[in-house]
This record gives C-alpha cells, sequence and structure tokens, in this order.
C-alpha cells in the first residue's frame, strides 16, 4: 500500500476518537491531514486521497458543504456528504428506515408547539401516551434529547431549544434506560456494548455518565443493523438499537460514532479497522478507473 494522504475532518483533534485515528494512520504508513471545517480551503494545499468526515452537530451544515467541497479532491469518503446529512438528520432518519419498513419506533415532526397539536386532532398528542421523548434533529451524545410528561413540558422544550423542528417518540419504559450499540465498517459488525443510562437518567450515553458492557447480538439484529446501513449508504456507523415490548427497534445509525467506549469494552481496534477498510476502498476506486 503506498503512502496514503488521509484527510481527518473535525473540530476536535484533542478528543480519544481523533487520536486514535491519527495514531493508526500514522501506524500504517501513511501521513495524516488535520482540517477543521471552520478553515478556508484555499489554504488545503495537499490534495487528500482519503476523507473521514468526524462531523459534529455543531454548525453542521456548513461543515457539510466544506465535506461535499473536499469529496471532488478526493478519491474516497467515509461516508459521503449526502449520506451523513440523512444520517444526522433524525426526522430523515426516520422517513427513510420507516418507509423500507426497518423497525423504529414511532415518530412525529412538529414544526411548532401548535403544529404538534394540530398533528395530533388538538385532542390527544400525536396518538402516543405520555410520557414522550422529543429530539432536535441534529442533536448527538444525548444533548437536546428531553423526556416529557405533558403537553407542557412539550411547550417549555420548545421555547427551551427555539427550535422550529423537534420530533416526538414513543418512550419505552420497559428498556429501563438501556440500549445497545453497534460498530459496522463497510458491511460487517466488529463490535457490539450494552450501554445503561445512570441511576435517574433515561439516555444511556457514556458521555451523559451511561455505563456499558460487551453483549451479544440477538436473533434477527444483525440483519436490521446492516439493513439498516446500507439503506443509509453509511461506511462506518454507530447502529443504535432498543429493545421492546415490540422487538429491536432501530433509534439511529450515527455516522460519526466515537470510539472510546466501545473500543474499551469491546477489546478491539477499531480505529485500525476504519483505516485498513478506507485502504480497500482506494484500492477499488484505483484499479476501476
Amino acid at each position: 500500500m503506498l503512502n496514503l494522504k488521509i484527510l481527518l475532518l473535525s473540530r476536535k483533534f484533542e478528543i480519544y476518537s481523533s487520536h486514535r485515528l491519527v495514531e493508526e494512520i500514522v501506524s500504517r504508513g501513511h501521513t495524516p491531514l488535520l482540517w477543521d471545517p471552520e478553515w478556508p480551503l484555499e489554504r488545503l494545499k495537499i490534495k487528500p486521497d482519503i476523507i473521514i468526515p468526524r462531523i459534529s452537530s455543531f454548525q453542521f451544515q456548513g461543515a457539510v458543504k466544506v465535506l461535499g467541497a473536499l469529496e471532488s479532491m478526493a478519491a474516497v469518503s467515509l461516508n459521503p456528504s449526502q449520506n451523513y446529512s440523512v444520517a444526522r438528520n433524525k426526522w430523515q432518519t426516520y422517513q427513510a428506515l420507516s418507509a423500507n419498513h426497518i423497525a423504529t419506533p414511532p415518530t412525529f415532526l412538529g414544526n411548532s408547539f401548535l403544529s404538534v397539536l394540530r398533528g395530533s386532532t388538538e385532542r390527544k398528542l400525536l396518538p402516543l401516551e405520555f410520557p414522550v421523548i422529543v429530539k432536535q434533529l441534529e442533536s448527538s451524545k444525548g444533548d437536546g434529547v428531553f423526556l416529557a410528561k405533558s403537553v407542557e413540558e412539550i411547550y417549555e422544550i420548545f421555547q427551551k431549544t427555539g427550535d422550529a423542528e423537534l420530533i416526538v417518540q414513543e418512550f419505552f419504559p420497559e428498556a429501563f434506560g438501556t440500549d445497545v450499540r453497534a460498530f459496522v465498517i463497510g458491511d460487517q459488525i466488529h463490535a457490539v456494548m450494552k450501554r445503561t443510562a445512570q441511576p435517574g437518567e433515561f439516555r444511556s450515553n457514556l458521555a451523559l455518565g451511561g455505563t456499558a458492557e460487551a453483549c451479544e447480538l440477538l436473533p434477527g439484529e444483525s440483519e436490521l443493523i446492516l439493513k439498516a446501513t446500507r439503506l443509509l449508504g453509511l461506511q462506518v456507523s454507530g447502529v443504535d438499537l432498543l429493545r421492546t415490548r415490540k422487538g429491536s427497534l432501530v433509534l439511529e445509525a450515527n455516522p460519526c460514532p466515537g470510539l472510546e467506549g466501545i473500543e474499551k469494552y469491546s477489546k478491539k481496534n477499531l480505529a485500525s479497522s476504519i483505516i485498513q477498510y478506507a485502504e480497500e476502498l482506494y484500492d477499488k476506486h484505483q484499479t476501476s478507473r
């Protein structure tokens, strides 16, 4: 394998995931290029071979435009900007999953508090029982995710966030604040962990103090996970499953999954697997030219 120039598009180069990717880029004999989406692209003097986007929800739309511009320079992008945008948007993800009969929690979109009420025939909130989950469309790491126990609390969330759009989703108390994260690279599930929220918290995100342990997938879950990633066109993703009375449901497919927790609990070198997969995609691109 030639010495490839691999660009990491991120605002946070100091965090574990960025550090591990750079470490494995170097260990596999390649050159890392670190690029913040806020930097002017005319300053980028080296043409990258591969792009690894690590874009958070902060100023997301602008960062995706930068990713799209970078894709015209490189042979490979993990994940492509168009697919990245859909996967980051919880409403677009829900629409794609439900339209293709992939099990996911019942979800409704409100353009404002009044539209949420109108969408529920103005008498009953969205045909869902309280409490319900309310989410910002491009939230991550548990931020922008709320538990609402009344119409008044939903109104307060709209006021607090200032968002024009939020989604309202069925809450499954039987999950007991747990979910399953599967780390997918290409068409393979490389690691799985079960996350559990800390006492008094309904969100299981490790960034919010949740704990994790390695676990096995139940029958049918692997097929569900891979079907979701193929549909969304993701080459690297963290797919979250909720085990409920309705069966296993896909919550989301994160196109920028963190490495720290799942490498720790699975004891697998996922950063190396990502770089190896990028190498394989680059080889395929070169041979198909």
